[in-house]
């Protein structure tokens, strides 16, 4: 009965604890006061200060003495690096992703998971060139609500509805600029097409002057697990541009999905 009760009380905390470093990894919350901590994630003040002090011993959060804010710590980089390694996925991953970059000619990514809301990007290739007029960088580690942008649309397009509804509803849309959906219905039909045409497509839906083409990667029990995606000017695109982009990102899928053994479920296709 004891060791049970130990446990229930440690799971809060932990949870709390990757709340806090999942919270401070996003950009526009990179430095923030234990009351904006505290306020924001609904975590008991005297709780999340004895957590932010343990993190800062370990060096996985930083503090600032004169600013009084948190922000992620120096040890991270090294866990950061270590992953890069130990994953074995991402580096198998990685040559086909540097392929739809060089056809394409856009930068490409390949993002997952982060919470059952969130995506992340977790690896990119850009075009290094000093012909290239214009760049399109990426960060590593940036986040995107699911209701946002071809990434997102990837992963709810092949949810159990009800599933994706609950997700659509929690979430919520957000307008991040005068192209973005906030219409429920509209975004349930820019669902359809995605299953329909096996990829994704957003028209500066999240960021102006850039567009999005993605497609899913499914795992060996035909879920959704990560998504590979390529990213380009909006005024370059036309209808073939996306048809083009679409198929070499599919393509580049069924090559990652050969290697890791997954598999695109069979009601995906028509």
């Amino acid at each position: 009965m004891e060791k049970n009760n130990k446990e229930k009380s440690e799971v809060p905390s932990v949870e709390a604890t990757v709340k806090i470093l999942e919270y401070l990894s996003r950009y526009k919350n990179r430095e923030r006061t234990l009351s904006q901590i505290s306020k924001d994630l609904s975590i008991n003040k005297s709780s999340c200060h004895r957590i932010l002090k343990l993190l800062n011993n370990y060096r996985f959060v930083s503090y600032n003495e004169k600013s009084k804010q948190y922000s992620l710590g120096s040890y991270l980089i090294v866990l950061g690096s270590r992953a890069s390694e130990f994953i074995d996925y991402l580096n198998l991953a990685k040559p086909h992703l540097k392929w739809v970059c060089e056809q394409t000619k856009q930068t490409s990514v390949l993002l997952e998971p982060v919470s059952h809301d969130r995506l992340m990007y977790v690896a990119k290739e850009e075009l290094d060139s000093p012909n290239l007029p214009v760049r399109i960088t990426v960060k590593l580690g940036q986040h995107f609500p699911l209701t946002s942008a071809s990434f997102g649309k990837c992963f709810l397009a092949y949810m159990e509805e009800d599933q994706a509804d609950e997700i659509i509803r929690k979430v919520n849309f957000k307008k991040f600029t005068d192209k973005s959906i906030t219409d429920f219905e509209k975004f349930k039909e820019s669902l359809k097409e995605v299953k329909e045409k096996g990829y994704a497509v957003s028209y500066e839906e999240h960021t102006p002057g850039l567009y999005g083409v993605a497609a899913p990667i499914f795992d060996v029990y035909g879920n959704v697990y990560m998504v590979i995606a390529c990213i380009g000017l909006a005024s370059q695109l036309d209808e073939n541009h996306i048809s083009f982009c679409g198929e070499k990102l599919k393509e580049a899928s069924r090559r990652i999905m050969e290697v890791l053994g997954g598999k695109e479920p069979v009601y995906s296709k028509k």
